[in-house]
């Protein structure tokens, strides 16, 4: 998972490195999720996700069309879900993700909207049980690797200046999206966030508030 979560920064990176160096003076931020872990260990028996790690770090650099910048963003997340229902009471997962938006901003309200595509790739096992009041329960488990997802995200951001060069953005976010794999419904996909139980175990939908912390490069 890290070796193609490295990929993929690498080649992202190379791919935007000419709007990086067209004009030195444009603004450059570096920003981390600071809030997906958090409530997972607080409230471990609460959250839909226990004790799980999520690592998200973000890159943004402003263009030449004004107000308008690229965001960058990578992630890993390892961990497991609470419990959902009786016939599906746990899963763990692991997975590693990339996201890249374009995004504009409405200078007068300090609010940007951004678009872009995101894919994860992710693993998971679990225990599954049928009730069976006559004859006893059934008892299970399931184990999928290499599980690939592809969506599109929007979003729409407030940031708040905390100094000259630090900022807290708030981030309210919709995602959907399209697995490769669908032999079991997924509680939570790393990158995409608690998907809903949906008559189709391939569609991915999720939506969510993100903290994020920003430190201005240049």
């Amino acid at each position: 998972m890290m070796k193609t979560l490295a990929a993929l920064i690498t080649i992202v990176s190379l791919a935007f490195t000419t709007y990086a160096q067209e004009d030195s003076t444009r603004g450059r931020y570096l920003g981390l999720d600071v809030i997906n872990s958090v409530p997972t260990y607080v409230l471990p028996n609460w959250y839909y996700i226990r004790k799980t790690i999520v690592i998200e770090p973000y890159y943004r650099f402003d263009i030449k069309k004004p107000d308008a910048s690229i965001v960058i963003g990578a992630g890993f997340a390892k961990g497991s879900t609470h419990q959902y229902d009786e016939f599906n009471p746990s899963q763990s997962f692991r997975g590693a993700y990339f996201r890249a938006s374009y995004e504009f901003k409405y200078r007068p309200r300090f609010i940007s909207v951004g678009y872009g595509p995101i894919i994860s790739f992710a693993g998971y096992n679990g225990k599954f049980r049928f009730e069976g009041p006559t004859f006893g329960d059934y008892q299970g488990s399931f184990q999928e690797r290499n599980n690939v997802a592809v969506g599109w995200e929007g979003y729409i951001a407030y940031d708040l200046k905390l100094s000259r060069d630090l900022s807290l953005r708030f981030l309210l976010r919709n995602v959907m999206g399209r697995r490769t794999k669908a032999s079991v419904y997924v509680q939570y996909y790393p990158g995409f966030g608690y998907t809903p139980p949906v008559l189709n175990n391939r569609f991915l939908y999720s939506g969510g508030l993100s903290f994020q912390l920003y430190y201005k490069l240049r």
